[in-house]
């Protein structure tokens, strides 16, 4: 019984020998010969080029990232929903204020450095808003230069989302500040400022673009005098503004 095994077995070597040996035969071949590479290319041909059209179909519906870079004056006016202060006191106490909203009109110059990437220094005025606190009313507007950075995230069919950051100086003056019994001096001063900023632009002409965006806007720290606290000023600006882009 033994010896009939013992051959299967042997049989079973010798044909597993000989698929290796075929599969690195053909293994070889297909890498030392250039005919045969060559049809093998041929044959996958077909599924190259449909792999190449499903490319091209992704690519076709990818964001288009617009060209050029060049200087841009700018101009915008925006909605302004205020913050209530923070660290307003009306004489020797801390004031329960309440705050209107205002709007903003603002003007810049800057530069797109590339594709996707642009700069600029801009100066907005806050118009004023009515102020309440403690018995007392007045009146609070602002000021703030602001050097911006924003990054263009693409082109979707004429549309170009974006999002940005800046930092300077915010001026803060309270004014007209009056009570039953008399008035206060109205006090002002700057402070640190800085802004985060998303839109979305519209190209109407090689060199006009509309531009419509939320910033987030806050005052900190503004030395008014007076013996007054430093005050915090935050607000809530929706703008829609125009660019001129210089050829």
């Amino acid at each position: 019984m033994r010896g009939p095994a013992i051959i299967s077995r042997l049989r079973g070597v010798i044909a597993l020998s000989a698929g290796l040996v075929a599969a690195g035969l053909a293994m070889n071949a297909v890498i030392a010969t250039p005919a045969h590479a060559d049809e093998v290319a041929s044959e996958s041909a077909d599924d190259v080029f449909a792999h190449d059209l499903l490319a091209n179909d992704l690519l076709a519906n990818a964001p288009q990232i617009e060209e050029g870079a060049g200087w841009y004056l700018r101009g915008d006016l925006g909605y302004v929903v205020n913050e209530t202060p923070d660290g307003l006191r009306f004489g020797f106490f801390p004031a329960a204020a309440d705050i209107g909203d205002a709007w903003m009109l603002g003007v810049g110059i800057g530069v797109r450095l590339n594709d996707w990437l642009r700069v600029d220094v801009t100066a907005d005025y806050r118009t004023q808003a009515d102020l309440r606190a403690a018995g007392g009313a007045g009146d609070l507007s602002a000021f703030t230069t602001l050097a911006n950075t924003y990054v263009d995230l693409g082109s979707w069919h004429g549309l170009t989302p974006y999002v940005g950051a800046g930092v300077g100086a915010g001026y803060l003056s309270v004014s007209d500040i009056s009570f039953p019994a008399g008035a206060l001096k109205g006090r002002d001063g700057w402070g640190l400022a800085w802004a985060l900023m998303a839109g979305v632009s519209v190209e109407l002409t090689p060199t006009w673009v509309v531009d419509a965006g939320y910033r987030y806007i806050a005052i900190d720290s503004a030395d008014i005098g007076g013996g007054w606290n430093s005050l915090n000023q935050n607000a809530h600006e929706f703008r829609l503004g125009l660019r001129f882009l210089f050829d």
